[in-house]
């Protein structure tokens, strides 16, 4: 399927329905699997809309949804979209104090969760001020208010589906993943999510009748509109031993998941002999895909599988995309810290490096670019840039570049475009490292030493006042990595970086077992809580042997 330039993803679904209604169109996993056809999911749709305006629920009321992945969560979002309400999407994996920041900005008026998420919302007080309706899926408990079953069973029969949204309508609020700083919300007009699903069917089309694992909850939304079956496992997605079962169990064959998550598959499968068999089409994001997650994951997959690594953000997605075995074609310039190749920007995304400057820009010039192929922050200028975000005017300041009546999207990332027009990563800009021989970009220095046998990954940080930062480089081993071991892959770290002129300012490496990490992505290192980890460490032991 084609997505038309002037379609709604309501007119997107509601053509599946036309042209497939028998076909599945969601799967729920557990001991009594239960799927649904398009015909089905969208009366669904069609009684759960007409019984949450029953509710009071109109157009341009925000609502929150915290509902995990399955058929419910599915026909909620797409009825909010349909009436024009905007459901607000909250990662439930945040901290508490970030999740309760996160809806008391967004102040939705109606919460609509399973009774464990309500629970929740009396006891922790989440979005208090503006919360006048509340609907639970599953039974209610010691709360008042609905059920979306009751409102369904007393919505009005043929109940007028009402006016669509229009394409400049603000259509949801989603999150950022908050692994740089607080979660950010970012509104999302409808042609902003028409945009995001005609660049995810550039990067590689999701044909009708696919069966899409995925352990992003939107993307799945995203597949019935593209007519793809959405399976949902009825545990946790990213424990490999759930996915890989699944993924026999229900014949999937794609399946979108963030790095960690594949390494943890590979690293599952590799030992039992498994294969992911059923699965031809691999989806990434999150975090660059290193080489070797890339190199076991594939060991994983049937010989004609595709892997495709995306690149984006929240506010851009999706921007550019690269198959597996082009970006193994680029492994030894990564690991000799040319940064990693990110793929060519899609059709429709305009891709600039700019000098990298931590204050605020308010207008474009081309004064700002850098010259061709030099490192600086990448921006994004196209139809998937959202808009500013809520109620964040600094933030948005920082983020947003006012080039005559259209938005650059500053990404905070560091990287360039090489002579082949493709898009490499160095790293964030907030991450560098500055010495006197010049900054050291995480994105060119880590790949560098992930290729030191017995570790797992490295993360580069700076130690000590602003003026006179000291790069430490911190290793996570691969489990069961004995002293002696340690000791060989530090003296091992130390000789490499000696013999490179972008890494010899590196003189110390600590070891540290569990890299604090993105709770939704999983891939994205915390590096700010390494740094502090690693200065109390050396202020007890300078050299940082013990």
């Amino acid at each position: 399927m084609t997505v038309d330039d002037g379609a709604h993803l309501a007119a997107l679904f509601e053509r599946q329905v036309r042209t497939r209604p028998d076909a599945v169109a969601c799967v729920t996993g557990g001991r009594t699997p239960r799927a649904v056809t398009f015909a089905e999911l969208a009366a669904v749709i069609d009684r759960t809309a007409a019984g949450l305006r029953t509710a009071g629920v109109r157009p341009g009321t925000r609502a929150s949804v915290m509902v995990p992945p399955g058929i419910e969560m599915v026909a909620l979002v797409h009825a909010l979209l349909r009436m024009g309400a905007v459901p607000v999407l909250v990662d439930r994996a945040l901290p508490q104090a970030a999740l309760r920041g996160c809806l008391a900005e967004a102040a939705p008026e109606v919460f609509i969760g399973v009774p464990l998420a309500q629970v929740a919302r009396v006891a922790l007080g989440w979005a208090r001020q503006r919360v006048r309706t509340t609907v639970t899926v599953g039974p209610r408990r010691l709360w008042l208010g609905r059920t979306v079953h009751r409102l369904r069973a007393d919505a009005p029969p043929d109940a007028p589906a009402g006016p669509r949204p229009s394409l400049d309508d603000v259509a949801l609020i989603a999150y950022t993943s908050g692994s740089t700083g607080a979660p950010k919300g970012v509104p999302l007009r409808h042609g902003h999510l028409l945009a995001q699903v005609r660049m995810l069917e550039r990067a590689r089309p999701l044909e009708p009748g696919t069966r899409v694992l995925s352990t992003f909850p939107p993307f799945a939304v995203a597949a019935t509109v593209l007519g793809a079956c959405a399976v949902f496992p009825a545990a946790d997605a990213r424990r490999p031993s759930v996915l890989v079962s699944d993924a026999r169990r229900f014949g999937v064959t794609a399946l979108f998941a963030p790095p960690a998550v594949l390494d943890r598959v590979a690293r599952y499968c590799q030992p039992r002999g498994h294969l992911l068999d059923p699965v031809r089409t691999v989806f990434t994001a999150g975090a660059p895909l290193s080489h070797a997650v890339l190199e076991r994951t594939r060991a994983c997959l049937p010989p004609d599988s595709d892997l495709y690594s995306a690149y984006g953000a929240t506010e851009c997605m999706l921007v550019s995309a690269i198959e597996g075995r082009d970006l193994a074609v680029t492994g030894a310039a990564t690991a000799d810290g040319a940064g990693t190749c990110l793929g060519a920007p899609l059709p429709g995304q305009l891709v600039r490096i700019i000098t990298a400057t931590d204050g605020p820009i308010r207008k474009w010039t081309d004064d700002l670019l850098v010259r061709p192929g030099e490192i600086g922050e990448i921006t994004v200028t196209g139809p998937t840039v959202a808009d500013p975000y809520l109620d964040r005017p600094g933030a948005t300041a920082r983020a947003r570049i006012a080039d005559g009546d259209r938005a650059v999207h500053r990404t905070g990332d560091l990287g360039r475009v090489d002579a082949l027009g493709r898009l490499w990563f160095a790293g964030r800009a907030a991450e560098r490292v500055g010495t006197p021989g010049g900054d050291l970009c995480t994105g060119h220095v880590e790949p560098i030493f992930d290729t030191l046998r017995g570790v797992h990954r490295t993360a580069l940080v700076g130690v000590g006042r602003p003026s006179d930062r000291r790069p430490v480089l911190i290793v996570e081993p691969e489990p069961g990595t004995s002293r002696a071991e340690r000791a060989r892959i530090r003296d091992d770290a130390l000789a490499l970086a000696r013999r490179r002129p972008g890494t010899a300012a590196i003189r110390t490496v600590l070891f540290h077992y569990r890299f604090p990490v993105d709770v939704r992505h999983d891939t994205k290192i915390k590096r700010d809580e390494l740094a502090a980890w690693a200065e109390h460490k050396l202020s007890a032991d300078p050299d940082g042997t013990r």
